[in-house]
């Protein structure tokens, strides 16, 4: 408790220097990272995933059962149809991430400048995995769970580079994902005018017939459809104020770094003072019987008790 007390009181007694330098270097920093550091914006966009049409999975027990008979590769073609909106959420943020796909897109936008900038001669060689690792800490997605919502966000020194970036990645992401649709649809048409050549009975041609139609209509539809993939509930849009770095916050841990350094120095500084003095004071102590024994000066009872026989023969004889 002693202890305590003493510790404050050392913090008191200099609590003008803790706060001087507390607020100072706190609001320092502060003004620093307002007016001095690169603001970042954040474009944001909000999509809804759409789950894959399921005309081609046909629920009849004798087509089902003709497309078991195909094989396993047609089968597998013709029977995707539901997948839950969170795998499809977590399929696209996977494709956006990838480093096919910035890289793609950084080649078809020419967005090198816009991640890089502009490069002196002595700069060291940027890579394509650099350029991916840079765009991809730029991007980042969040899912909604009740709502199905996919929020899609990019940052940027420029507001209306940081939306533009944006609106590219949700362009490449449907081309991608309408490319993907229609070389299936394509892949299983194909596959179904093999087995119409390969077979001589009717029935099943015309059942062959219908599945290459509705897989031919499957690609059409992805070709033309607008919404194809994901639908947009909010398009890229940039907030007025910058999203980072945030100056209130930096100062507040600044400050509070400041705080707990100025009050470890003054108390450590007392700990050490304290433990050299506690140190001094053991040094003399052991170095005073050693002083003693050295001094040649006889005590006073010397001659008593250390040689009395010979303080006896010393006295006359009567």
């Amino acid at each position: 408790m002693l202890e305590l007390l003493h510790y404050g009181g050392l913090l008191r007694a200099r609590w003008i220097l803790i706060v001087t330098l507390t607020i100072g270097i706190g609001l320092g920093y502060g003004l620093y990272i307002k007016y001095m550091t690169v603001k970042w914006y954040r474009a944001q966009a909000i999509v809804t995933p759409v789950q894959p049409e399921e005309g081609l999975s046909m629920g009849t027990g004798t087509t089902g059962d003709m497309v078991d008979g195909l094989g396993g590769g047609i089968a597998s073609l013709l029977g995707g149809g539901a997948s839950d909106t969170i795998m499809l959420a977590e399929r696209y943020t996977a494709i956006m991430n990838s480093y096919a796909f910035t890289t793609d897109l950084v080649n078809k936008y020419h967005l090198e400048h816009t991640i890089i900038g502009v490069q002196s001669k002595s700069a060291p060689t940027v890579t394509k995995w650099s350029i991916h690792m840079k765009i991809a800490d730029r991007f980042s997605t969040e899912y909604d769970f009740k709502s199905g919502n996919l929020t899609l966000y990019f940052l940027d020194p420029s507001p209306a580079e940081a939306q533009r970036v944006l609106g590219f990645y949700l362009d490449s992401l449907r081309d991608k994902l309408r490319n993907e649709e229609v070389q299936a649809g394509a892949s299983a048409a194909a596959s179904l005018e093999e087995e119409v050549r390969k077979t001589s009975d009717a029935l099943l041609q015309t059942q062959l017939y219908e599945l290459m139609a509705r897989q031919i209509q499957r690609e059409k539809l992805a070709q033309v459809q607008s919404d194809f993939a994901f639908k947009v509930i909010e398009p890229p849009v940039v907030p007025d104020n910058y999203y980072s770095p945030q100056a209130r916050q930096k100062a507040t841990l600044a400050a509070s770094i400041t705080f707990a350094l100025i009050c470890t120095w003054i108390l450590g500084s007392d700990f050490i003072r304290r433990a050299k003095a506690q140190l001094e004071g053991l040094n003399q102590v052991t170095d005073e019987p050693a002083s003693t024994l050295d001094d040649p000066s006889p005590r006073p009872d010397d001659s008593e008790t250390l040689h009395p026989r010979f303080v006896r023969n010393l006295r006359p004889k009567v």
